[in-house]
């Protein structure tokens, strides 16, 4: 009975220190980015009743895709994406590239048989050359 005492308090005390763990990761998070952006949205998050993650969505804050490391320029739905390679996102928001078909530059191209983009974006063929299954004159 005392091994069962001893083994059920080792398990809530993992938990809460995974939970501990769990929480506080977000707001090192914020503190990092509240070093780039300054005090003026450290102010409004404060203002607004403190919700984390609805100040910091590029809708509200579009410099957020600027920062070094964000994925994109550009904000799609609350996400920082790269419209030029956004697969899902390509050359305008909600514009999706078919499944075979991949985003270069904003245009979706299937790079398994256009010999501008053949294998990959921007793989040009020579001239007089095809494009079959991602290579230039396969056959």
């Amino acid at each position: 009975m005392n091994t069962f005492k001893i083994s059920y308090f080792v398990v809530v005390f993992i938990m809460v220190l995974a939970i501990a763990i769990t929480l506080s990761e977000p707001l090192r998070v914020e503190a990092s980015h509240r070093d780039k952006y300054g005090r003026v949205i450290a102010a409004t998050r404060a203002k607004k009743g403190g919700n984390r993650t609805s100040a910091m969505t590029c809708d509200k804050s579009p410099k957020v895709c600027r920062l070094k490391g964000s994925s994109g320029r550009d904000c799609c739905r609350k996400r920082c994406v790269d419209l030029r390679t956004n697969k899902l996102n390509c050359g305008r928001c909600g514009k999706s590239c078919q499944y075979s078909e991949v985003c270069c530059n904003g245009y979706c191209v299937n790079p398994m048989f256009d010999k501008r983009h053949c294998g990959g974006c921007f793989k040009k063929c020579n001239k007089g050359r095809s494009c079959a299954y991602g290579m230039c004159s396969y056959a």
